[in-house]
């Protein structure tokens, strides 16, 4: 006979495939323990792939998210070099463009509205004020000026270039 220890202390076991509890008298087939064994497995098995199956899902809208915030900050980017007016509309504008084709392009979808649309952006306005409510009268010296201050509050990042700019742009 030979010792194990199992789940109710040590148990004897002999030749033929059943074990006796040492303190008790119950008879428990081999086959008992290991099917049990194999029912918890299972359910330990379905239970950890059900977690994996939500982990998948959870991954899945987190990739679907950045890639929005991706797509939204190539918009933005693309929009603000195009020198769109109403930013938030001409987002919504170039969204729903890309959402209409078949291989969505941001650069496509920006220089179509700007055609469609140019009342949205200043680049096709330049050097006429028409249709501005209100424009400055443009000075040639005064203008060069502010253009000079505004890209150099641009390239350098520095905060306070950006508000003499805008006290200069606010005082014309």
């Amino acid at each position: 006979m030979m010792a194990k220890q199992g789940t109710g202390g040590f148990v004897d076991t002999n030749g033929g495939g059943e074990t006796v509890e040492a303190g008790g008298d119950v008879m428990v087939s081999e086959e008992v323990i290991w099917k049990a064994r194999a029912e918890e497995a299972e359910e330990k098995l379905a239970v950890s792939e059900a977690q994996v199956q939500a982990l998948e899902m959870d991954l899945a809208s987190a990739n679907q998210a950045v890639q929005m915030v991706e797509r939204r900050g190539e918009i933005d980017r693309e929009l603000t070099s195009a020198k769109a007016i109403d930013l938030e509309t001409a987002r919504l504008l170039t969204e729903a463009a890309i959402d209409g084709m078949d291989a969505p392009d941001v650069s496509v979808a920006v220089r179509e509205l700007c055609d469609r649309k140019p009342f949205l952006f200043a680049c096709k306005r330049q050097g006429s004020h028409e249709g501005v409510a209100m424009g400055p009268v443009a000075v040639r010296g005064q203008d060069d000026e502010l253009e000079t201050m505004a890209s150099s509050a641009r390239s350098s990042g520095d905060r306070s270039e950006l508000l003499r700019y805008l006290r200069v742009r606010r005082g014309q």
